[in-house]
């Protein structure tokens, strides 16, 4: 099959406006068929995650979209919030393991217009295997009930490029060449590294009266990077303009920031001036030593930094003008990222 087409940001000025009912059942949570007349109905998966919750805030912003937004355990405080704003909710208990029946997948698919699918990371017991059995389950309904749209949230396949196993990664691309092959009407999003996931993995240690950072690439090599909570206007976007975006590809980011910059911005966030804030390099052996450094991260900053497609922030500006840069996502996150890194 084709690969999509890249969509850069010069395609916007075309725009026409114009089993057994008691386990792992599918529990509804909330539903108003009035709110529903002459609205397309789209669902989203992947709460409460925030590129889900986003782009739940961002339809709800349109009139014509009734949004139905899945969650896959209970969490009674996310389904409240998300009734408040005017989500209708359901629940679909998959677990870990065991089949995930048709039957009580349909009703969530009933007259649904579109789908917005995330795999989400928040939950740990998703291992890779499980999480492509889900998601391919997902791309079969969008089949089978002919949803006319459905935009997928992908990051770059990292084996396939070369050759290391990542599962944090590899797993969605398992999932998006599922999508592809049933021929969906499919936009698909690559995502670059999120804010989020970056402060809370390419954390320093102390050495004496210095704050330091280890990996394993050059400091001066540079990633493109994006805070996922601005990825609801994109889709908001994306699915108001169909006749545009079906059939594309996506790459999206904020900017390019090198790992020197990195640490020089989170180094404003410091209560005080004594030591240094710094980045060493370490041969890959080395620093798998010390079990506070992570591999698989090691990986997806190699990756980004050597190997992954240079994009252009302007195409997402053109989608989005007000996504945030990584100087912005600090001062809006300064509390947050002040607990993890203990400054």
């Amino acid at each position: 099959m084709e690969e999509e087409e890249e969509m850069s940001g010069g395609d916007l000025s075309e725009a026409d406006e114009t089993s057994d009912d008691t386990e792992k059942s599918a529990t509804y949570i909330h539903r108003d068929p009035d709110k529903r007349n002459m609205k397309k109905t789209v669902l989203v998966y992947g709460l409460p995650g925030p590129q889900a919750t986003s782009v739940c805030d961002a339809l709800l912003g349109n009139p014509q979209f009734h949004i139905r937004g899945i969650l896959q355990r209970d969490n009674a405080e996310a389904i409240a919030n998300l009734q408040e704003k005017g989500v209708e909710t359901v629940v679909l208990k998959v677990g870990d393991k065991g089949p995930i029946s048709v039957t009580k997948l349909k009703n969530i698919f009933t007259d649904a217009y579109g789908m917005f699918i995330v795999s989400n990371d928040a939950e740990p017991y998703h291992v890779m295997r499980r999480e492509i059995e889900i998601g391919c389950r997902l791309a079969e309904m969008c089949e089978r009930t002919l949803v006319k749209h459905v935009v997928y949230s992908n990051v770059d396949y990292i084996y396939r490029v070369t050759g290391q196993r990542c599962s944090r990664y590899d797993g969605k691309g398992e999932i998006e060449y599922y999508l592809r092959s049933l021929n969906v009407p499919l936009t698909t999003l690559r995502l670059p590294l999120s804010f989020s996931y970056l402060i809370s993995t390419f954390t320093p240690v102390k050495e004496s009266n210095d704050t330091v950072f280890y990996g394993t690439v050059d400091s001066e090599l540079k990633f493109d990077g994006m805070n996922y909570g601005d990825v609801g206007q994109v889709v908001k976007l994306i699915f108001e303009r169909p006749n545009i975006f079906i059939g594309k590809t996506i790459g999206l980011t904020a900017e390019r920031i090198s790992v020197d910059e990195y640490v020089k911005t989170l180094s404003s966030l410091r209560s005080t001036t004594v030591g240094e804030w710094r980045y060493e390099k370490l041969p890959m052996k080395e620093y798998q030593k010390d079990k506070r450094n992570n591999r698989e991260f090691a990986t997806i900053l190699d990756f980004h930094t050597s190997y992954a497609p240079i994009r252009d922030p302007e195409t997402t500006r053109a989608l989005y003008p007000n996504v945030q840069t990584f100087s912005d996502y600090v001062k809006s996150n300064s509390t947050i990222i002040n607990k993890i890194f203990k400054v």
